[in-house]
């Protein structure tokens, strides 16, 4: 008997056929559990309209694929778990292929049939090397995946449960490549049995798919965790190589990936990683297509984003937003990713350089080596990171300030995100006045302003989102929260980071808030809320006070930095630090105009991404 899971977010389009397409097996003994998570559209309700005793509809807040699929491991009822996404389809006999492999080979650590690629009418077989025309065991998964297509996919994929009690459960933390760093752990241990026959279409012009929507820019972690365990001699003697092999063939990946999406001196950068030579003639083809672009004559004025090689979050959702904007008709942006205390710097074919990662002493020689190499080039600080808050956290203020003051003066331009930190900068005579710009900090908003308003009820949803870190102030907002009453009040906190142990420690007893984890629909999380508490230590201008505004949703703040400018007319001020004066403030919203509050700070939003573009071309076109 088999326990089939499928993870469901916003599938209304293709989750029915998917489901039928369970339903019809020729091997009938299953459950099939659908986990709806925190879906904003119709699908869970297409879901309990279809009448079958098999089907079991669970339902859960976002917090993203993985942990749906790991809430449907600890629910099944079977020792024998498949998977299939909501937008994905078996062939009637997938199954059956399944039970025939299980019964010839007992002692493999999956189970999987071939499968096809389909976009609209177009049919293409996945090319899985070394497939034969009978069912077989693949001995060596590295060997394999790293030849072609993996031979493993999550929706025609069957995995005992024993051997997920032995290797782990899908990697909640991580929002690509979490399926491959379950099949990695399963390859390194145990053989994977495959039949030829191809029982399961990959639709791959499905909506919210994650690999159409973002397009990785740096190795992802179930690699990074490969390498390691080479680095300490971790992986069997007799996969080493095909380990290393397989590491490779994800960067080049990487690498054509990033060419295809017009980022050349990206895919360069990723091709200077000698584990890429692990398979010669694809570095060889990848790296004689990045010099033809990068020596063809450019048209438009160039501007180079540099980044730090983590997850900038926020920051890099509004770069792309830029790049991706009007301004892509004038301006060719590129990104490169650096470690900012590295002193290895180099000179680039660019009209403008932005640097976005934080500056600090470690950062200042690798500064100065880039202003030497580039010494016609204008390079623009953007400071998404310093105010005057954070200052009061700093041991010495004097050395503080010197270190501002001596990286700003290798810049041409000092960007500050909000007023309040520009008026923090100009005040403390750390930028001169003529190198200072102010350009509140905005993005691309068309889907927060879509969301709907929400009728007002006698109990008040509040949200809280972004990384769990002491910055963001949420343990204060917990305390506050603590105190009210959770007929009148509910909290859905979501977001993840290095503070989230501490978090649910204080949160775990108390009813009114619910951890929803991180969130890929911002706007369909905004959407379940009344109002939006950003309740920051500091904050330089706070994206998602924006976010909420454009969403019509009130916005209570902490008077600092950046965020009170924001809320004026739309929302709540309160004494940063002080959580009696939140819960005070918390208490009175009952009273206050909530919905006016809304649709205040939506006009006001509406605007806030041209103005934005309109700062932003003036700028370029001066220093450029």
């Amino acid at each position: 008997m088999f326990s089939i899971i499928m993870p469901l977010y916003n599938k209304c389009r293709e989750v029915e056929e998917s489901v039928r397409s369970v339903l019809r097996q020729t091997v009938t003994n299953f459950e099939l559990l659908i986990i709806d998570d925190g879906s904003t559209d119709a699908s869970s309700e297409i879901v309990a309209a279809i009448h079958d005793s098999r089907i079991r509809l669970i339902r859960q807040g976002n917090v993203g694929v993985s942990a749906a699929r790991n809430r449907g491991i600890r629910e099944a009822r079977y020792d024998h778990l498949a998977f299939i996404d909501a937008d994905d389809l078996w062939a009637p006999f997938f199954l059956q292929k399944i039970k025939s492999l299980i019964q010839k080979y007992p002692q493999a650590g999956a189970y999987a049939t071939a499968y096809l690629f389909q976009d609209g009418n177009k049919q293409q077989p996945a090319r899985i090397f070394g497939l034969k025309d009978k069912p077989m065991l693949i001995t060596d998964y590295f060997a394999v995946a790293s030849r072609g297509d993996l031979p493993l996919m999550p929706s025609c994929t069957c995995i005992p449960r024993n051997i997920l009690c032995q290797v782990g459960l899908f990697m909640e933390d991580q929002k690509q490549g979490e399926d491959q760093d379950l099949w990695s752990r399963i390859g390194l241990h145990y053989s994977i049995a495959l039949d030829p026959s191809c029982c399961m279409y990959y639709m791959q012009a499905a909506s919210n798919r994650v690999s159409l929507q973002s397009i990785p820019q740096m190795e992802l972690a179930y690699s990074r965790r490969l390498q390691q365990q080479l680095n300490e001699n971790r992986i069997p003697a007799g996969k080493r190589a095909s380990v290393a092999r397989y590491i490779a063939g994800h960067l080049l990946h990487l690498i054509q990936l990033n060419v295809k999406a017009g980022r050349p001196q990206l895919a360069r950068s990723l091709l200077a990683d000698r584990r890429t030579r692990q398979i010669p003639l694809r570095w060889i083809k990848w790296w004689l297509v990045s010099y033809l672009l990068k020596t063809r004559k450019r048209k438009n004025t160039k501007i180079i984003h540099l980044l730090n090689d983590t997850d900038m979050g926020g920051i890099k959702s509004v770069i792309d937003s830029l790049s991706q904007s009007v301004l892509a008709k004038k301006f060719e942006f590129e990104f490169d990713y650096v470690k900012p205390e590295s002193w290895l710097r180099r000179p680039y074919q660019a009209d403008v350089i932005i640097q976005h990662y934080a500056s600090n002493w470690r950062t200042l020689p690798g500064m100065l080596l880039l202003r030497l190499l580039n010494p016609l080039v204008s390079i623009i600080i953007q400071e998404h990171h310093y105010t005057a808050a954070y200052e009061q956290s700093v041991p010495s203020v004097a050395r503080f300030r010197l270190m501002l003051r001596l990286n700003y003066w290798l810049a041409s331009q000092v960007v500050a995100v909000s007023h309040g930190q520009g008026a923090w900068l100009a005040d403390a005579g750390i930028v001169p006045g003529d190198k200072l710009q102010v350009i509140p900090q905005s993005r691309r908003l068309d889907p927060f302003l879509q969301v709907k308003q929400k009728p007002l009820t006698e109990r008040i949803i509040l949200g809280a989102y972004g990384r769990f870190h002491s910055q963001k102030g949420f343990d204060l907002l917990l305390e506050a929260v603590s105190k009210l009453p959770e007929s009148k009040f509910h909290l859905l906190l979501a977001g993840d980071g290095v503070d989230k142990a501490q978090l649910q420690a204080i949160g775990e007893k108390m009813d009114q808030v619910t951890f929803c984890g991180p969130i890929d629909d911002v706007p369909g999380f905004l959407s379940h809320c009344d109002m939006i508490l950003i309740p920051s230590r500091f904050e330089p201008f706070g994206l998602v006070c924006l976010e909420a505004k454009a969403a019509a949703r009130p916005v209570l703040v902490s008077d600092v930095d950046g965020l009170p400018e924001q809320a004026r007319g739309c929302g709540m001020t309160v004494p940063q630090g002080d959580p009696q004066a939140l819960y005070q403030a918390l208490l009175s919203l009952p009273r206050m105009p909530l919905r006016q509050w809304g649709e205040n700070g939506r006009r006001m939003a509406a605007t806030a991404w041209d103005k934005y573009i309109q700062r932003w071309r003036r700028l370029l076109v001066e220093v450029a």
